[in-house]
């Protein structure tokens, strides 16, 4: 049970925060609260509030030590919590809204009810055969998911998290030949990408049994909603009362998942099922509240179901780009701006004193056929449209370079550069450029919510094609053929020549050009610049100021949480 409260949280201003917080004051005096306490009340509320939008799950703050002295009606204890609903929980030096209190403490109750050992029933030979030609960490990987029920296998990129994911598949395939196995991620892009990348991975292998393992594996990967049966605004059809029907849950890019997501993600794996997550721990945590992977990874009763990998097969030793990652992780602002400065093959950095030169530098991403990649030449976006080449061949051209920013808005936010960006486009095709006129022919798009009826979902990402004096979307193939959609349909899209680094989460693309805001903003962390340049195969490009790339790397983001400290409490 929780409490419904006749407020939602919004992006947009304080509204949200004063409704509740007046709320609140109602609340605490109808239940008798002494009215002398509604200032603080409302003024905690407004704090728990932002709190929320910055991504913590609860406020924690050395004054909540005296809220006890209140003795508010509208306040509980963690104790007084599993037996009564109230609209704010206090647990240590923690308050919640009793909705996200609630959602922690589901979450760890399942993690608890998971994290148990499993009978292997494989022989030795069995085991030294999928561990023969594996790194010690993948190893131990395998091991991991055999004997337990949870099983967490971080790394950055290139590590070889799908080459371990495949070899664990086999070695439960061995042990059930019906195994039913489900595959998800929070959007349906990195859902796409893990599928095709386990897929190329078993086709490599070449032996009966990743044949068979092929074969077993799922059509479709599931966005989260969609694995667990959420329509628009409805709840989960899949729950603790009724599981998920899979034998093992697989669920990559788990870094993007937030608190009330993961509650109802645990909930729903049947008792008997394992779950396994993959993801990079250093990336951005989620939008919504919560950082639960980085919390699971670091609680200490979750030791023994967490392997990290960390020898990167994409990013040698030479790499600019795994040194640069290397290096934003660490904190190490002095070693992050020699390595941008050492003109590297596959490291670019340049200031944005001129905006219009930077604009027209990052159109060359999509322009030139060179550009997209540091060893090879490719069919660029830009001439797969002039040629009129097929829809698969422009998606592919399309996702071989992006350009990334830190922000929405502003000179060089998302917004302001894909206006930009779409002029030169159209100028370039040949086309009438008009303001007003949303469509366009190779206008690139990113769709922003889900839509279950056309089966479209947020994150995806589609290129426009005019066919007959009618404007089509056309999205990568989920199964078979590139879909299409009427865009007269697609009532929640953007322009996709450049995103957020937040939504460029789960994609990957040869040459990424990276555009950081010219002024401050605490939205500028190692993680986001981390997420950034990881986006990147072979080639990454860098806009920004020196000054605001060493306070970010200096900045790591701390989210408010008590998610660790259930986990390791008996």
């Amino acid at each position: 049970m929780t409490l419904q409260l006749p407020i939602e949280r919004s992006e947009f201003g304080s509204a949200w925060a004063d409704s509740l917080a007046s709320l609140m004051v109602r609340l605490h005096e109808s239940q008798g609260g002494r009215a002398k306490h509604s200032i603080r009340i409302a003024g905690l509320t407004r704090d728990l509030c932002s709190a929320l939008d910055s991504g913590n799950s609860c406020l924690s703050h050395d004054r909540l030590e005296k809220i006890e002295d209140y003795h508010s009606p509208i306040i509980v204890t963690a104790d007084e919590a599993l037996n009564r609903v109230a609209p704010l929980v206090l647990e240590q030096s923690r308050l919640y809204l009793y909705r996200y209190w609630f959602d922690e403490y589901q979450l760890a109750q399942a993690i608890k009810q998971l994290k148990r050992p499993l009978v292997v029933s494989l022989t030795e030979q069995q085991l030294k055969r999928l561990v023969a030609d594996t790194k010690a960490l993948q190893a131990q990987a395998i091991h991991v998911a055999l004997q337990q029920g949870l099983t967490l296998i971080t790394g950055g990129p290139g590590t070889g998290k799908t080459f371990t994911l495949v070899r664990i598949l086999m070695a439960l395939l061995q042990q059930n030949s019906q195994l039913n196995v489900a595959l998800a991620a929070p959007t349906g892009k990195a859902a796409a990408r893990m599928q095709e990348a386990l897929r190329i991975s078993l086709s490599k292998a070449e032996t009966p049994l990743a044949m068979d393992l092929l074969s077993a594996l799922p059509n479709t990967a599931f966005t989260l909603h969609r694995l667990l049966g959420m329509g628009h605004g409805t709840k989960a059809q899949f729950n603790a009362d009724n599981p998920l029907p899979y034998d093992v849950v697989i669920i990559d890019e788990a870094s993007m998942i937030d608190l009330r997501m993961a509650a109802q993600l645990f909930a729903a794996i049947a008792p008997s099922a394992r779950l396994i997550l993959l993801g990079d721990a250093n990336q951005l945590a989620a939008v919504e509240a919560g950082a639960v992977l980085s919390e699971i990874t670091t609680a200490k009763s979750l030791h023994g179901c967490r392997v990290q990998l960390t020898e990167s097969m994409r990013f040698k030793d030479n790499s600019g780009i795994g040194q640069l990652a290397l290096a934003i992780c660490a904190g190490d602002a002095e070693q992050t701006i020699q390595l941008l400065k050492a003109n590297q093959q596959d490291v670019c950095y340049q200031p944005i004193d001129q905006p219009e030169l930077m604009l027209e530098q990052l159109f060359q991403g999509y322009l030139n056929d060179s550009n997209d990649s540091v060893e090879t030449s490719h069919p660029s976006f830009v001439s797969t449209l002039q040629q009129q080449q097929n829809i698969t061949a422009i998606l592919l051209a399309f996702d071989r370079f992006r350009v990334l920013c830190a922000v929405r808005e502003g000179t060089y936010g998302v917004l302001n550069i894909n206006q930009r960006l779409g002029m030169l486009l159209q100028h370039t095709l040949g086309q009438d450029i008009d303001p007003t006129q949303k469509w366009f022919h190779g206008r690139p798009v990113m769709v922003t919510q889900n839509d279950y009826t056309l089966g479209v979902f947020n994150g995806d990402i589609g290129i426009t094609m005019e066919e007959e004096g009618e404007f089509y979307v056309y999205f990568p193939a989920r199964d078979g053929e590139p879909m299409r959609v009427a865009a007269a349909r697609l009532a929640h899209t953007e322009t996709a020549l450049a995103l957020t680094i937040h939504k460029s989460q789960g994609s990957e693309f040869n040459h990424v050009a990276v555009v950081l805001p010219k002024e401050d903003t605490p939205i500028l962390t190692r993680e986001l610049i981390y997420t950034g340049i990881t986006r990147a195969k072979e080639k990454i490009s860098i806009w920004g100021q020196e000054s605001l790339m060493i306070k970010a790397v200096q900045r790591k983001t701390q989210r408010a949480s008590g998610l660790q400290v259930k986990l390791d409490q008996d």
